[in-house]
């Protein structure tokens, strides 16, 4: 018998917008970054503030990784209950959220952090709730006790649980690993931001903090 791929009868807006308000946001986010320089850059407690962002990048990339391998091509067959999803229900969405605070590190920029933490954390609260709709239509009360054992979000400090080995799906996870390269790639866009500014190669706004 020919499975069928469950699909919900109506994705939310902020589903169906996902991937491209994420690339026109992260846009605006670069566009900052080259036009604002912090007035500190590259001096004290703002070389912390690039080095905090260099690890938190790379935990991004990791843990998306991570992530990927326990759900990549899974993700409507099966609930998927071990690992870094047995600490929290959106481990791909908290590592990029770590993600995304790390990048606003690296280039020092305070002022950008502050703006793209929260709204991060408010536009993907709504596209987490229409996830969880579909979940809660595909496995029932399954999904109900599994939300009552693991935080949606920030995760809980425990040792993951689950199964020790699984079997990866190379197509999406590969596809899924160019989108975790690209945290990676903050590093060296980071760099190249902060030596282009280094050499006053066009007109910036001098930022207070």
């Amino acid at each position: 018998m020919k499975s069928v791929t469950f699909r919900p009868k109506h994705e939310t807006l902020a589903q169906k917008w996902r991937k491209p308000a994420s690339a026109f946001v992260a846009t605006i986010g670069m566009l900052a970054a080259l036009l604002t320089v912090p007035i500190g850059l590259g001096y004290g407690w703002h070389e912390l503030m690039e080095l905090g962002g260099f690890v938190l990048l790379c935990m991004a990339a990791l843990g998306r990784i991570w992530s990927l391998a326990y759900i990549a091509g899974r993700k409507n067959r099966e609930l998927c209950q071990s690992g870094p999803y047995s600490l929290t229900r959106n481990p791909l969405y908290f590592f990029s959220f770590i993600g995304v605070v790390g990048f606003t590190l690296a280039v020092q920029n305070v002022l950008l952090g502050g703006l793209a933490a929260p709204a991060f954390l408010i536009y993907y609260a709504f596209v987490i709730r229409g996830e969880e709709t579909r979940l809660q239509q595909l496995h029932g009360d399954n999904f109900t006790e599994y939300c009552r054992r693991v935080p949606r979000f920030w995760p809980r400090f425990a040792k993951p649980s689950g199964v020790p080995t699984v079997e990866l799906n190379l197509i999406p996870f590969t596809r899924g690993m160019r989108e975790a390269s690209c945290f990676l790639g903050a590093i060296v866009l980071a760099e190249l931001i902060e030596w282009a500014h280094s050499q006053a190669l066009w007109t910036t706004l001098l930022l207070p903090l």
